[in-house]
């Protein structure tokens, strides 16, 4: 089984603002007024100054009141519709607000400009809230926010955003929606990733396999480069029976030398994932040319060795596997499985023995870049005969480029109960550049 699979997270980070000209009514933009515009030019002004002693709420709700007779006007100002939604804007009514621009859209072609910066002025801080929200862990607040951006403005970001937490939800039917309209939009190349490559998905789960294809086609036309891209398409013609068309372009992949460590890993994947065990192993062993020192690709290796039944290959990469993480019997089961395949019952024995001796062993432990200079290892530990609460020291080190140790620390564990599992966190700050880790099974227990 692998270690790693593609996934199709949405990633965004915060948006600044940039304001608009101080006084948006001394351009052409909606330039003609009456008693009523100026009273509600008037309100908005105080609203806008610091020393201002009443609530700005209470300056645009009397600024909307004072445009009412403007706005049911037989033929209304553009200017009303202009101030109006400023006025919504102030008060965070942003229905209220896109009902009023789009009234200024259709009656003054000179406030294109204006409008679509007021519109993105008002959606960077919600979006920001949301993804703020997402940062501290808080799905709902996030959608919130996301929701009332794209009420005022509808962008690939906070569209895909939402499409992204609806799905994680169950919700697919709204994320294949939200997912539609990110695409209409388009924009941001990683948005538009994200949501061809989910909706796709989304679409393959309902059984429409015809509408995703179309959609890896003609993003994998766009987006030549984007190996996922291209993965996520080869794997959807595996799966509707276009085995020719999936080889095609899995063999397009392998003969490329411009891929990255991490897009070897996710051509590894897919070839896998195809059960093209072969392909894929020539996939792994490019990434792991690339970075001998990186756990999951190793993983990633040994079980696609085995499935192609390359059991001389195995053994040495298995044996290291157990070197570096003596605690993991899925190691140990897989260079035991090597030997016995080779014939070598006596090796097969003798490592089924090392791994029946452990008293307690990790499950998927791993390292991951928490921010900038900081690492974390983790994973869960499994008590198998040990006593209850018994407190284990295992040492971990972090690896650099060369396979030299950076920085070493203690895991320190209090066992579960026997037959439980309790998850562990170590981490590290380094400026170092890290490429893998290893521990120790020499650590030291105590009551």
């Amino acid at each position: 089984m692998l270690r790693n699979s593609f996934k199709y997270s949405v990633a965004a980070g915060l948006v600044a603002v940039f304001g608009l000209p101080a006084i948006l009514w001394a351009q052409e933009c909606a330039e003609k007024g009456n008693q009523h515009t100026r009273g509600a030019d008037v309100e908005l002004s105080y609203a806008a100054r610091r020393d201002d002693p009443q609530p700005k709420e209470d300056r645009y709700a009397r600024a909307i009141r004072t445009l009412e007779p403007a706005l049911t006007d037989e033929d209304p100002l553009p200017r009303a519709y202009l101030l109006a939604g400023l006025a919504y804007l102030g008060l965070r009514d942003y229905a209220g607000a896109d009902s009023m621009l789009n009234k200024l859209d259709g009656s003054d072609p000179a406030c294109t400009d204006v409008i679509s910066e007021l519109r993105f002025n008002a959606w960077v801080p919600l979006f920001n809230s949301g993804i703020n929200s997402l940062r501290a862990g808080d799905q709902d607040a996030a959608l919130a926010s996301f929701l009332q951006a794209n009420v005022i403005y509808e962008d690939s970001r906070s569209l895909t955003n939402a499409a992204n937490i609806y799905q994680q939800q169950g919700d697919n039917a709204t994320a294949m929606e939200m997912y539609e309209r990110a695409l209409e939009v388009g924009g941001e190349p990683d948005m538009v990733r994200a949501a061809s490559i989910n909706l796709a998905e989304l679409l393959r789960m309902e059984g429409r396999a015809d509408e995703a294809l179309a959609i890896y086609s003609d993003y994998a036309s766009d987006n030549p480069d984007d190996v996922l891209g291209l993965l996520n398409y080869a794997v959807a013609l595996m799966d509707s029976g276009d085995a020719e068309g999936a080889e095609q372009l899995f063999a397009e992949l392998l003969q490329r030398d411009d891929l990255s460590f991490r897009q070897w890993s996710q051509v590894g994947i897919g070839l896998y994932r195809a059960q093209d065990f072969a392909q894929a192993a020539i996939a792994f062993e490019r990434a792991h040319e690339m970075n001998p020192l990186n756990k999951e690709t190793m993983e990633n290796l040994a079980n696609t060795y085995y499935q192609a039944e390359r059991y001389e290959e195995l053994i040495p990469i298995a044996g290291e596997l157990v070197g570096r993480y003596p605690y993991e019997s899925v190691n140990y089961n897989l260079l035991a499985n090597a030997h016995r395949e080779m014939q070598s019952a006596d090796e097969a024995l003798a490592v089924l023995e090392r791994r029946d001796a452990l008293e307690f062993e990790f499950l998927r432990s791993q390292l991951a870049s928490v921010s900038e200079g900081v690492y974390s290892v983790e994973g869960q530990v499994m008590n198998k005969s040990a006593a209850a609460g018994l407190e284990v020291t295992v040492p971990v080190e972090l690896l650099g480029e060369t396979g030299d140790v950076i920085i070493s620390e203690d895991l320190l564990i209090a066992l579960p109960p026997e037959g439980e599992a309790t998850s562990f966190l170590l981490q590290f700050q380094t400026e170092e550049i890290v490429s893998g880790f290893q521990y120790s099974g020499s650590g030291s227990t105590g009551d």
